[in-house]
């Protein structure tokens, strides 16, 4: 759960033009939950789902189809608004080794603020890196990534685009827990992303909210068996999470360790 924001504009939209919306290219990688920076409140339910199109092992690569959807509300003057974005793409997981797998992806959807009659193109590629360590009792996930997305408002307007790193630890220990007829692990994770070119989260000069880095710390349990939802969708786990930094704070819903 990175992003703070769904789609929208300031609270002065009404007056100003398209250069006052809110970053719509980022909520398309955050998680459901609860954001606020600076006197700005977002409410987000975010869909994390994935399809399989062909299962990975540690000898042959993987590919699945990324299926993301937000529904979103922010305060706007006196009132809430509702946002939607949808951006699906591809993801390719491949096992560099037994313990190492590299995961780019590239994904292409819209953005829709229901208080405007324009829509967002958002595009994004990337790639996630995660190795995993055998200790005595336990295990240790090293995930990076390294993202890039931008936007197009059809309406007009500037495109908001960012570029960040990701750096993460998880520690997973075998959990007593049975979560729909699997064991499960719990997880403990930190990570730490800094971005590349400040992210702007509103375009409007007068109230531009620069991030420069966050921090988020999440727990989760997990099952190595991904969780099917009606043969459609998979599910990793779920988990609360914890997000600030430069003004920012989040806190809300997590399908555990984001790599």
């Amino acid at each position: 759960m990175l992003t703070g924001f769904c789609c929208g504009l300031s609270p002065d939209s009404a007056a100003d033009g398209p250069e006052d919306a809110i970053n719509y290219a980022y909520s398309s990688w955050i998680g459901s939950g609860f954001y606020k920076i600076g006197d700005r409140t977002v409410y987000l339910l975010r869909g994390p789902f994935s399809y399989t199109l062909r299962e990975a092992d540690k000898e042959k690569w993987g590919l699945e189809l990324l299926i993301p959807a937000t529904i979103g509300f922010y305060d706007n003057e006196d009132k809430n608004t509702g946002t939607l974005t949808f951006v699906p793409g591809l993801q390719l997981n491949y096992p560099v080794l037994d313990n190492w797998w590299l995961k780019p992806f590239g994904q292409f959807g819209f953005g829709k603020d229901f208080s405007r009659s324009d829509i967002a193109w958002i595009y994004g590629v990337g790639i996630k890196s995660l190795a995993t360590f055998d200790l005595k009792t336990s295990e240790l996930d090293f995930g990076t990534a390294i993202t890039w997305a931008d936007q197009s408002q059809s309406g007009g307007g500037n495109d908001s685009g960012f570029s960040m790193i990701d750096i993460g630890l998880n520690s997973r220990w075998p959990a007593s827990i049975m979560v729909l007829d699997r064991k499960s692990d719990l997880n403990l994770y930190f990570v730490y992303t800094q971005f590349v070119n400040d992210l702007n989260f509103e375009r409007a000069q007068k109230s531009n909210k620069n991030i420069q880095r966050l921090y988020k710390f999440g727990i989760a349990l997990s099952s190595k068996e991904e969780y099917s939802i009606f043969g459609l969708f998979d599910l990793s786990g779920g988990g609360l999470d914890v997000t600030f930094g430069d003004g920012y704070f989040g806190m809300g819903l997590t399908t555990g360790f984001p790599f």
